[in-house]
């Protein structure tokens, strides 16, 4: 049944939050009177994750007295990026969205990117923390330098002057999550980078908007490993584009 928003929440241990957030979205949504759908997607958690969304629909997607909220799971985490591919797939927005389950990202941007994509001037609005004076970020110095380095790095790899890769918010129209996500290979960190090569290789439309976020602190990035596999990862997706992969 399709609507016109469809929310992704990859959910990786996220029992302390998962609960009280997920109320916090739904409670907005409806405010903005808008006809949409949560999807969740339980990425294999160790903690109680699964059994905190007992409220809402069984695991394996079938719906429930609430008719908006979704939830999928499966036992072995895949990454960030594989649950938002899956969420993305099971999608029937007009508009899908993926988002950080600890709502990082305030939700009045919501209603902004929509308006934008309301207006048909982009299929795909990206979240910029490092863009003008609405970010509220208090991210640690060590995550502030690595991302920076990271968006360099990926700017050169992708040819695209793109501010900030790893904002946990963007928002396609439903044939560009298509285009992107049936063609996605990698599912760490670097998967944002993947899906925007995509994107520019397909032509489809970008635009990055400034959002307010402020961190955290519940970060599930371990420093050594996610720095290696994102160059080993950025590395691949450049042999995957001349491989033809993406088309």
């Amino acid at each position: 049944m399709s609507c016109e928003l469809s929310i992704i929440l990859p959910a990786f241990n996220e029992a302390l939050v998962i609960k009280e957030n997920l109320k916090t979205i739904e409670h907005k949504l409806n405010g903005l009177k808008l006809d949409y759908e949560i999807i969740v997607v339980n990425d294999g958690s160790s903690d109680n994750t699964l059994e905190k969304l007992s409220d809402w629909p069984n695991p394996d997607g079938t719906v429930g007295a609430n008719q908006r909220v979704k939830v999928f799971s499966y036992q072995r985490n895949q990454g960030k990026g594989y649950a938002i591919g899956y969420g993305m797939q099971k999608a029937n927005g007009q508009y899908c969205l993926f988002m950080d389950v600890d709502l990082s990202t305030d939700l009045n941007e919501i209603e902004k990117f929509l308006v934008l994509m309301r207006q048909g001037l982009s299929d795909i609005v990206i979240g910029n923390r490092n863009m003008g004076s609405l970010q509220e970020q208090k991210r640690p110095w060590y995550r502030a330098f690595l991302g920076q380095g990271f968006t360099l790095l990926s700017a050169l790899m992708i040819g695209y002057d793109c501010q900030d890769f790893t904002c946990g918010f963007k928002m396609f129209t439903q044939q560009a999550s298509q285009t992107v996500f049936l063609r996605q290979r990698i599912f760490g960190w670097a998967f944002d980078t993947e899906i925007l090569l995509i994107a520019r290789l397909h032509h489809l439309k970008i635009c990055q908007m400034p959002v307010v976020w402020e961190h955290k602190g519940n970060s599930k990035v371990h420093i050594g490993r996610d720095i290696l596999n994102s160059f080993f990862s950025l590395l691949k997706l450049r042999y995957y584009a001349f491989k033809g992969y993406y088309r």
